[in-house]
């Protein structure tokens, strides 16, 4: 964790995590609900086609030249979905 603190990530520097980095259940940890909204948004996006929750979460992504590589969408290479559509015009 030390390690990944100073280095960050490929795509962003890591200034604060205040969450240890354990499994737990999502009521006893604020970051963890916040992922578990995350991928619930994502799921009912790609599966249901609701987008009020999406259009909130797929903005923070992390990106790189304009691209969001901190989301992905692995299906057909037809698919139109926004995330689909991002990666595809990369």
């Amino acid at each position: 964790m030390k390690g990944f603190l100073k280095r960050g990530t490929f795509w962003t520097t890591v200034k604060n995590i205040i969450e240890t980095p354990l499994y737990v259940n999502s009521e006893l940890t604020s970051m963890v609900q916040i992922a578990d909204l995350c991928a619930y948004a994502l799921r009912r996006y790609l599966e249901n086609g609701e987008a009020e929750l999406f259009n909130l979460v797929f903005p923070r992504a992390d990106r790189r030249h304009d691209v969001a590589v901190g989301v992905r969408h692995y299906t057909d290479k037809k698919c139109t979905c926004s995330i689909c559509t991002v990666h595809r015009h990369s």
